[in-house]
């Protein structure tokens, strides 16, 4: 019997769920939590609704966005004043205190652009405070939320590697020390470009804190609680964009939101005392006395007790089994797994696709922004306890096919529904948000099941990283509408039902140990599937 499978057994005599892993769970959904935070581009950088400042008509000190001779001077469209145009006045003198601005001194066969704007709010974003407007500067929006993608596409391998290396606590708390200070360092920026340059580090030096919490979370439970584990972060995730909502809507800048939601961060710094490293990586990398200590503390806290002779013997039988080092070149040298890998970024890539697709174009459906961001984040919870009820129940294969399949005939079928049946346009875009959800869950906790413990946190750095291309690309959603107005829900349902297809090549891991080395992975899927209650 290898020492993996002993530390299964060992786990489970310390305890179940006391409270040793109750505390390092609730420390862990603090880092889940802060990790929604970088999303904040969804509000910083959003186009606020604006029009052109009539000179003669609107007050020259507090002009309203919406007046009564509004239509004689700016073109409108679906009902709203056109963003950046107006009709060429002759006015010679300020009607605007009068509250009427003749029609006459109007030609409306002559469109002029202009460069002063009444906003329909006070809201204060980076557009506003920045002077970007109009259409064709709206790419320096859009391209916040790809530039903040791709600093995790960049740095996603980076932190994987260093997480294998040094530990998944290290990187845990370096990155939620950097995203902290460097969040609060963009809200002081005085230009754009200074502010889409912290932007990139803010989400390159954070992007891997979050994956490097998850595992921490998965390896120091046992097999049967992964699923309840997993289930408890979720539902810290859909907490912590309630918490960016809130922090938006309250806010009346940009600049003040960023310094509400990441001050809390500083709290990181106690976490080299309060968190504890992986066990299972310890024990991996030949830290026999650390792992030890761990298992002590574990059995204090819960109240239970471990003896020398148990220690020793899990030491005794590590030493005694030949561990090959391994590195991500061995992948390619197992097809299966290489296969695996491939299947497995290709999901991640619709998966972040689809789900944070839904989730910025949240804010473009009619009615309040934030209740609608808000209501989009709750429908996550109960998709969550749906994971929690099918995962261990049907498996992770038959919960996150579905999930895909189910999340894009949602969206293809939304394309089909009139634009004024409001209610049930909202209902199928909820529910394709729930399925995704779904899809997102499971594949975050499968991924990590799929692959050894020397080289999970990489590989699921690696798929991670494939999957910021799908996020890196929703953010210009925007611009996909100008291009056709159903190609953004299109594009989610085909990729999403294929994805789903592909799910079924995946080995089912219910009630399976996590595999240790490269062959243990391989064999996954190939012989019937070990009862943890038995190891």
């Amino acid at each position: 019997m290898s020492s993996s499978l002993n530390l299964d057994k060992l786990l489970e005599d310390l305890g179940h769920f006391g409270n040793f892993q109750k505390r390092n769970l609730l420390l862990v959904c603090f880092v889940v939590i802060f990790s929604c935070f970088p999303m904040g581009y969804i509000f910083t950088a959003r186009d606020l609704r604006y029009r052109c400042k009539i000179n003669g008509c609107d007050d020259i000190k507090n002009p309203n966005f919406y007046e009564p001779w509004l239509e004689n001077a700016v073109p409108f469209k679906n009902n709203h004043p056109k963003n950046c145009y107006k009709f060429k006045s002759n006015l010679t003198e300020n009607y605007g205190k009068n509250l009427s601005c003749p029609k006459d001194h109007f030609d409306k066969n002559v469109i002029e652009t202009c460069d002063e704007f009444v906003y329909e709010t006070d809201e204060i974003t980076i557009g506003r405070d920045f002077n970007i407007t109009c259409d064709e500067n709206l790419w320096k929006l859009t391209i916040v939320g790809t530039i903040s993608i791709i600093g995790e596409l960049v740095c996603l391998p980076i932190y994987g590697y260093f997480s294998d290396k040094y530990g998944r606590k290290a990187m845990m708390i370096f990155g939620g020390l950097a995203t902290t200070i460097s969040g609060l360092i963009r809200s002081f920026m005085p230009t754009y470009t200074l502010y889409l340059i912290m932007e990139f580090v803010d989400t390159s030096l954070g992007s891997g804190f979050y994956s490097a919490a998850f595992i921490l979370a998965m390896e120091l439970v046992i097999p049967k609680q992964r699923v309840i584990g997993n289930t408890i972060l979720a539902c810290a995730f859909a907490l912590g964009e309630v918490i960016l909502g809130l922090g938006a809507w309250i806010s009346p800048s940009w600049r003040v939101m960023l310094r509400i939601l990441y001050a809390p961060g500083i709290f990181f710094i106690a976490y080299i005392w309060l968190s504890h490293e992986s066990i299972r990586w310890l024990l991996s990398k030949g830290y026999k006395d650390k792992a030890s200590e761990i298992l002590k503390k574990i059995a204090k806290l819960n109240g239970t007790s471990i003896s020398e002779e148990v220690i020793s013997k899990l030491n005794v039988e590590k030493e005694e089994v030949d561990v090959p080092q391994e590195n991500f070149i061995h992948i390619f040298k197992a097809p299966r797994l290489l296969f695996r890998l491939i299947n497995c970024s290709y999901s991640w890539i619709c998966c972040t696709f689809v789900y944070y697709g839904l989730t910025l174009h949240s804010v473009s459906i009619s009615g309040n922004i934030y209740v609608n961001f808000i209501a989009v984040s709750l429908i996550e919870v109960p998709a969550y306890f749906v994971c929690n009820y099918t995962l261990s129940r049907i498996g992770r294969r038959l919960t996150l096919a579905p999930g895909f399949i189910f999340s894009g005939l949602a969206c293809l079928a939304f394309i089909f529904v009139p634009e004024d049946q409001h209610y049930s346009r909202l209902a199928l875009f909820l529910l394709g948000k729930f399925f995704a959800t779904v899809a997102y869950t499971v594949l975050y906790m499968y991924t990590t099941e799929m692959f050894p413990t020397c080289l999970r946190h990489s590989l699921l750095a690696t798929c991670s990283m494939f999957g910021r291309l799908g996020s890196m690309v929703a953010p210009q959603i925007p611009l996909l509408v100008k291009v056709w107005e159903s190609l953004p829900l299109m594009l989610f349902g085909v990729m999403a039902i294929s994805t789903g297809i592909l799910s079924f090549c995946f080995p089912e891991t219910n009630r399976v140990k996590l595999p240790d080395t490269i062959d243990e992975a391989i064999e996954m899927g190939r012989k019937k599937k070990v009862d943890v209650n038995t190891l």
